[in-house]
């Protein structure tokens, strides 16, 4: 199943409280991402925040990841974790 992650940094964290933590989270997102859990990672344009495409079995197991991130084991990250499916409207528009 996939999984969209939005996050985002919090209104009033600096550059400066985030930047120790930039090596560590690429870290953590690159191992997910070797073990195939996350599909795609996106900057959000306003650079502050970006958007994961998990694939996983289930959402708490995306959750627990998440969890591992240092961005958000420090508070520096708002998530938002949405589950996706297929798009079936192509049936309503087609079917006979």
């Amino acid at each position: 199943m996939q999984f969209l992650m939005i996050a985002r940094v919090p209104e009033g964290v600096s550059m400066e409280e985030l930047l120790p933590h930039f090596k560590p989270e690429a870290a953590k997102a690159w191992q997910h991402y070797a073990a195939d859990m996350i599909r795609t990672m996106h900057f959000i344009a306003d650079a502050r925040g970006v958007v994961f495409l998990w694939e996983a079995a289930s959402i708490e197991a995306v959750n627990e990841a998440i969890a591992e991130l240092p961005m958000k084991q420090a508070g520096l990250l708002n998530v938002e974790v949405i589950p996706l499916k297929a798009y079936t409207g192509f049936d309503q528009l087609f079917a006979a």
